[in-house]
Parts: C-alpha cells; sequence; structure tokens
C-alpha cells in the first residue's frame, strides 16, 4: 500500500469512529420521509417524540439507568461543560465559596472548563496520576478533606486507555458527601456497568464514540434539578437543554446503543484481541517500543505506544501517507505542538512523548488489518532510525 493507494486502515476510534450501517440507515430515515419536530403538537411531531423517547431507553438500556435521567446535549464537551458549571457557578453560589477536585490528565473538556471556572474564582485542585495513569486514592481522600463541590475523574483516559478506580472513588465521594462526575466518553459501550449500581451523580458521554453520528452526546444525572441551563428558550429536554433536539443524530445514537447493549460481549472480546495481536506483533518487531501506562486495568481498544529513538510526529505523518490513521493524542489537543500532557503528567520525558503514538481499534478492524499495518509501521520505523 502507498499513498497512492485510496485503501484506508483506520485505527483512530478514540477520535471518532464510522455510524454502522443500521444507523446510516436510521438517520437517514429522519432526514427523509420521518422527518418531524418532537415540540410539534401535530401527527408529525408526535412520531418524533416516538424516535426521541425510543432513543432515550436504548441509551437507557445500554447505561443501566430509567430514562428520566438522560438530557441529550450536542456534544461531550458540552455535557462535560454543563455539570461542571451547574455545579458551581450555576448553582447560584459566589465563585469563591465553590471548590471542584479534578485530575491532571482529564479531557480538554475538563481542563479548559476548570481553566474559565477558575478565573471566575471557583478553586480547582488538580490530583497527579502515577506513572501507569492510576488516580491514588489516599490523595483523592486528603483533597476532600476541604469542602468539595465537585470531584470529576475521568473513568478511562482518551490517550491510554487506562481505566480509573471509579467504584472507589465514587465510594469516596458518597461517604464524603460530595457529587461525583465522570467523562466516560471511552468508557459507554466498551465498559459493561450498570449505573444504577455506582454511586455516580453525573456522568458524560458522546455518541461518536460508539458508532453514531458525531455532534450528539447526553448527561446521566441522578437529580435532574441539580443541573443549572445555559441556554434558554424553548421546553426541550424539559427545559435543561434547550433547542430543537437534533432527531437524525439522537435516534442514530440511540440505535448504536442498542446494537451495543446486543452485542458487547463478542465486540468487546474481538476489539481487546485485535488491540493485543498489534501490540505484541509491534513490540516484537521493534524491541526500543513499549506500551505507555498499565498493560493490565485500560480499555479493551486502545495501546499508547512509545517507539524509542525516533520522532513519533514524523512516523505518523509517514503512516498517514500510507493509508493509516492514528494519532498522537486526543483529536481535541492533535494541533497542539506541545507534547501530551497526559504522557507527561505520567512521567515521560518530552522526547518520549514526543516518540509516542496512540492506536484505538473498533470492532470493525480484521486481523488482516493488522499484518499489513504492522509491517507498514515496522518499514517506516526503520526507515526512520537509519
Amino acid at each position: 500500500m502507498s499513498k497512492h493507494n485510496n485503501k484506508e486502515i483506520y485505527f483512530d476510534n478514540n477520535a471518532t469512529t464510522k455510524p454502522l450501517p443500521e444507523v446510516r440507515e436510521e438517520v437517514c430515515k429522519l432526514l427523509g420521509e420521518d422527518f418531524g419536530n418532537p415540540s410539534s403538537i401535530h401527527s408529525t411531531g408526535e412520531r418524533a417524540r416516538k424516535y426521541l423517547g425510543n432513543a432515550r431507553q436504548h441509551l437507557a438500556d445500554l447505561l443501566g439507568c430509567e430514562p428520566g435521567n438522560i438530557i441529550f446535549t450536542s456534544s461531550g464537551t458540552e455535557a462535560n461543560n454543563l455539570v461542571l458549571y451547574s455545579c458551581t457557578i450555576g448553582s447560584g453560589g459566589s465563585g469563591g465559596k465553590s471548590r471542584i477536585v479534578t485530575s491532571n490528565v482529564e479531557h480538554s473538556s475538563i481542563n479548559k472548563m476548570c481553566s474559565f471556572l477558575k478565573i471566575h474564582g471557583v478553586e480547582i485542585e488538580y490530583i497527579n496520576v502515577d506513572p501507569s495513569g492510576f488516580l491514588n486514592m489516599k490523595d483523592l481522600e486528603k483533597a476532600l478533606e476541604k469542602k468539595t463541590d465537585l470531584v470529576s475523574i475521568q473513568w478511562v483516559n482518551n490517550e491510554t486507555g487506562i481505566i480509573q478506580d471509579i467504584d472507589s472513588i465514587a465510594g469516596i465521594c458518597k461517604e464524603k458527601g460530595v457529587p461525583f462526575h465522570t467523562d466516560s466518553a471511552q468508557a459507554v459501550g466498551k465498559l459493561e456497568f450498570k449505573i444504577a449500581g455506582i454511586d455516580i451523580d453525573y456522568l458524560a458521554l458522546a455518541a461518536h464514540k460508539f458508532h453514531a453520528p458525531q455532534g450528539v452526546g447526553a448527561i446521566y444525572t441522578k437529580d435532574k434539578m441539580t443541573i443549572h441551563p445555559v441556554l434558554f428558550g424553548g421546553f426541550q429536554e424539559e427545559g435543561f437543554r434547550p433547542g430543537t433536539e437534533n432527531l437524525p443524530g439522537i435516534v442514530g445514537m440511540g440505535k448504536a446503543a442498542e446494537i451495543r447493549k446486543e452485542n458487547i460481549k463478542q465486540t468487546v472480546r474481538h476489539m481487546c484481541d485485535v488491540r493485543s495481536r498489534f501490540e505484541s506483533m509491534i513490540l516484537e518487531r521493534i524491541p526500543a517500543s513499549r506500551v505507555n501506562g498499565s498493560t493490565e486495568k485500560r480499555i479493551c481498544n486502545t495501546t499508547n505506544i512509545m517507539f524509542g529513538g525516533i520522532d513519533g510526529r514524523r512516523l505518523t505523518m509517514m503512516l498517514d501517507e500510507e493509508g493509516i490513521r492514528c494519532s498522537q493524542s486526543s483529536a481535541c489537543t492533535n494541533f497542539d505542538t506541545a507534547p501530551s500532557f497526559v504522557l507527561k503528567a505520567m512521567g515521560l520525558s518530552d522526547e518520549e512523548a514526543y516518540a509516542s503514538i496512540r492506536f484505538s481499534f473498533s470492532e470493525e478492524n480484521t486481523a488482516e488489518e493488522i499484518e499489513e499495518a504492522v509491517e507498514i509501521i515496522v518499514k517506516n520505523y526503520e526507515q526512520l532510525k537509519n
């Protein structure tokens, strides 16, 4: 395969996934003969409301919660922002009386929102992670000795795939009487859980991470009355997120959630097999490579590999020219020329962080793609080394 070949091997599924054929079909229905505004009182509006309700139920089934606890948003970023705003400035208290505890490896939608809130007087405390990427529970307990309005910890890291001990974090927060929020964009559809059995007060997700359309997200909340809107208008989403719903996108998310609920065990197994095969072949063929972070408690589809002795930025570009899509960090930070702040927080040097590449797989990736991609990666790595 060369840069003149149109074939694409897509290993950047943490950035976004391709909507499944069944999802595309559902979306097309809502863009065609089954269009409608769920807020209209006539029959077309009633049909649209049924589609909206069915999608909400399918997502609730995947999450293991009641549909009434879900608020649709435009993205995972909006969902995260809305929760952090609601628990601080939006709750009516002065900024100086609000405090958030989070980690130093969160997604940019948390980091930048925290920076905004800090400007407005909210106290932000960042907890460090260890070289494996995990939060220290004792550090969290110590941070919560001060009055805190929200703990926000990402369930699965988008760059390394590290899975935080959400049960323990949620338990500590409950014991301390502090609301707990988790950015679960990389967890939903890849981890089996029932949110009703975990002490999570707020969960944010993005549809396009599990083969649904882009531009759709959602919040799970135990208590909707703690959400304070930043948009004002109609009564869509009970007024918590007004504005005409993106019905085609939401229905696509509902269909993707329904499919993933039915197939999650085999899908997770397939992604894990693909990831493991790829990783073992790379580590064997390139002895100077290593996996960043824990290889035990991480999500099924993600590996972050440091290619010793080369510039990972150059290797990523060379691979792209040959049709292999991968990345060095989150899609939201790809245009930042600085080394990955996540890898730096785990103790990597600038050189090591720059030499690292994230590969993230989906249910659609095959063993044949793995074989072909490894040959191309090894070839280009050796060119760079020489």
